[in-house]
């Protein structure tokens, strides 16, 4: 983790591999249950809309991601896509996530948007979407 830490602060100067390295660090806390580093990333305004439809904010993503019926063993990136315009940024990709959610084992791809913001140099996650594939 002190790597991510790292690589984020050297980036500070090139806000395109800063988002690259924080994105990085939300997959790898995601997958950890890191609540306090994810409580860094997320905006305090965050809304996640799940595959199943259902809205979350903060708090409520915090609270499940933070309870021992939701372990991730994984989590990966592929096929992403960034875009930077100004301090927004909107991120596309593919998920494979493996683990336990609700208390039940998950293993699925899910197609992702992610609106990312800039502030006070750093990239906080704004808002993400997930859709499942089959």
């Amino acid at each position: 983790m002190i790597t991510l830490l790292v690589s984020v602060l050297i980036c500070l100067g090139d806000p395109k591999a800063n988002l690259e390295a924080t994105a990085a660090a939300y997959d790898l806390a995601v997958s950890k249950a890191d609540v306090a580093v994810l409580d860094t990333i997320l905006a305090p305004e965050v809304v996640f809309t799940t595959a199943s439809g259902r809205v979350m904010d903060k708090k409520a993503v915090l609270a499940m991601l933070g309870s021992p019926d939701t372990r991730y063993e994984s989590v990966t990136s592929d096929q992403v896509v960034r875009t930077v315009s100004g301090d927004t940024a909107i991120e596309t990709g593919r998920a494979r996530i493996k683990g336990v959610r609700r208390g039940q084992p998950v293993n699925e791809i899910q197609r992702y948007t992610d609106v990312w913001i800039l502030r006070k140099g750093r990239w906080l996650l704004l808002a993400e979407h997930t859709s499942l594939l089959p």
